[in-house]
């Protein structure tokens, strides 16, 4: 019985020691074919995986991811798309196309789908025209979603991928392109669906049953990929094989594209190499801000932010291989913006070495944020706004300075021009005028005395006795 024992024992043994080189190498980033390559982490943007993928090749009919984009983000399903001759004969006989015709009409639904899933070049032209009017006013819109998105290498020529030295993408650019596109339910719908029945149109009598180019979304071919979203394939003689694939696991949603592929097997290859490395190899990390501002010497201000940041590292790869980066954004005297980059050493694994970045934010207390308001300026002081303050108030001085000098001068000036007048009359009249003299008072009448009377004169007399004075004149 012992010797049973011992040896289930070194049977368990040697069979772990023959599994763990494949564990390894399944952890290992995959080799490929593509000449450049991407696998993206949609809900952070984090890029796992690249090969390439800054370079500029021409990207073949998964352009029509950005034209479907533009074609649900501008115009309803049941718009009327009208087949011209510029949409129709445009495209080579030799080219994927549905057959339309001119003046042909379908509705916006039935040309996205036309142009997703059989790559229809002709539905795709039908798009372009009826959203921007023209062609060549659509690639605008296009190139300009494009660089709003951050994909500012790619440059687009027409709307379906055909051939053109100057269309050009690479594959970060698209994995950008498709993350935000994967954001919009109306594309999802035409980005996820694997078979379509476009019915009979004014110029076509009978029914266009049409499906999916992507293997992936099919289960019964060896291609297929469990949890597979959508995908969207292309190939043309200069951009080889393109593929661009989105899948989701255990509520992971990841993105990969391939450009430059030698041969269609390849590109799935490739696709279904980098999504398994996404979702096996990699492990989710939160790190809170205090762990991430830990090296951060903020003085008296506290830390604001809040949210953590969530990041996916390669098996074998701890958080203490993380290094970080510090720049910061904005400062002031209530506080500071700081940037924190995290990233791994280079060649340190397979995973791409530009892990995650965020921003904390730490703020002053009101209480020292005031009190520092009449101290010193800061090192982040507005040294402009504060010389156009105090040139404001040097103008305000200097003007009323000004005023007060200008009303000092007229004043001396006018007192100098009274004095000169008064002077000038002077001589002319020989005193001051009449009106600086002092009034003129009338003589004085002298008092009238009493007239003298005679001793004795009617004294002692009564007033019977008085003789009458005048008395000739009434006798």
């Amino acid at each position: 019985m012992f010797k049973k024992i011992i040896a289930l024992c070194a049977a368990l043994l040697l069979a772990l020691g023959a599994a763990a080189p494949a564990l390894a190498e399944e952890a290992a980033a995959p080799p490929l074919s593509a000449g450049a390559a991407c696998l993206m982490d949609t809900s952070t943007g984090q890029i796992l995986y690249e090969k390439n993928m800054d370079a500029q090749l021409p990207p073949a009919s998964i352009t029509k991811i950005m034209t479907a984009l533009l074609g649900v983000e501008n115009s309803s399903w049941e718009d009327t798309v009208t087949m011209t001759d510029a949409s129709v004969f445009s495209v080579p006989r030799s080219a994927s196309h549905l057959a339309l015709t001119p003046g042909e009409q379908l509705t916006m639904e039935q040309a996205l789908m036309g142009a997703m899933l059989p790559s229809a070049n002709d539905a795709a032209n039908g798009i372009a025209e009826t959203v921007g009017g023209t062609i060549e006013n659509f690639v605008e819109m296009m190139n300009a979603r494009a660089a709003e998105l951050g994909a500012r290498s790619t440059h687009f020529v027409n709307a379906n991928g055909l051939d053109d030295a100057a269309h050009l993408t690479t594959a970060r650019d698209m994995a950008l392109i498709t993350r935000a596109a994967l954001q919009n339910e109306a594309f999802v719908r035409v980005f996820s669906t694997a078979e379509y029945v476009i019915p009979p149109t004014n110029k076509q009598a009978e029914a266009r049953n049409i499906g999916a180019s992507n293997k992936m979304m099919f289960d019964f071919t060896k291609y297929y990929y469990p949890g597979i979203i959508g995908g969207k394939s292309g190939y043309t003689t200069e951009a080889g094989h393109t593929l661009v694939s989105a899948a989701q696991r255990d509520g992971r949603t990841l993105i990969s594209v391939v450009l430059a592929e030698p041969k269609n097997a390849a590109m799935y290859e490739d696709s279904v190499a980098l999504l398994d490395y996404g979702f096996n190899a990699f492990t989710s990390v939160t790190l809170t801000p205090q762990e991430l501002g830990a090296e951060i010497e903020a003085a008296d201000a506290a830390l604001a932010t809040e949210e953590p940041v969530t990041l996916l590292l390669a098996a074998g790869t701890g958080v203490d291989s993380l290094q970080k980066s510090y720049q910061v954004e904005k400062s002031d005297r209530y506080g500071m913006t700081v940037r924190v980059g995290l990233s791994l050493p280079e060649g340190s694994s397979g995973q791409y070495s530009e892990v995650a970045s965020a921003e904390l934010r730490y703020v002053v207390p009101l209480a020292a944020a005031s009190a520092g308001a009449g101290a010193a300026p800061e090192k982040g002081m507005d040294w402009k706004a504060a010389g156009l303050t105090a040139l404001k108030w040097l103008g305000v001085a200097a003007g009323a300075a000004l005023a007060i000098f200008v009303c000092l001068l007229l004043y001396v000036r006018l007192r100098y021009d009274i004095r000169r007048l008064m002077r000038r009359y002077r001589r002319r009249h020989g005193g001051a005028p009449r009106r600086m003299q002092a009034p003129r008072q009338a003589p004085r009448r002298p008092d009238r005395q009493p007239r003298p009377r005679a001793v004795g004169e009617g004294q002692g007399l009564s007033s019977a006795q008085r003789p009458l004075r005048n008395s000739a004149r009434y006798n």
